[in-house]
């Protein structure tokens, strides 16, 4: 498709951070939409994360598990498996209410946000 590069990856044995064609396959092509949903990305993934932060020093289960869900749903627009992935298990451990867990497993989630953030800033409008 114009304007969209293949796959993003940092390593083989990895999935790519994310997938622009999928993306773009899921929006019928609409790049101008591409765009809004990166830009969308950028502002929401940091305040989501700041969101579960809070949530899990403050021993919010219920609100950490909805931030971390969040956060899923935006990697997954883009197909960004890892920090969709790395979202999911916090997910998981907020609702077992584990926080102890889901504050282990938070470095990871921001890790691979950041990366998603960085492979889609030149989609940015």
């Amino acid at each position: 498709m114009p304007g969209v590069e293949k796959a993003v990856a940092t390593e083989s044995s990895e999935p790519p951070i994310f997938n622009p064609e999928a993306a773009l396959v899921r929006l019928d092509g609409d790049v101008e939409l591409f765009g809004m949903l990166v830009a969308l990305y950028m502002q929401d993934s940091r305040t989501l994360l700041g969101q579960l932060g809070d949530s899990l020093e403050r021993g919010e289960a219920r609100e950490a598990q909805r931030a971390a869900h969040s956060l899923k749903g935006l990697a997954a627009n883009f197909d960004g498996v890892r920090a969709s992935s790395a979202a999911a298990k916090i997910e998981l451990a907020a609702k077992s209410e584990d926080l102890e867990a889901a504050a282990a497993l938070r470095p990871e989630l921001e890790k691979q946000i950041e990366q998603l953030r960085g492979a889609l800033a030149s989609y940015r409008p």
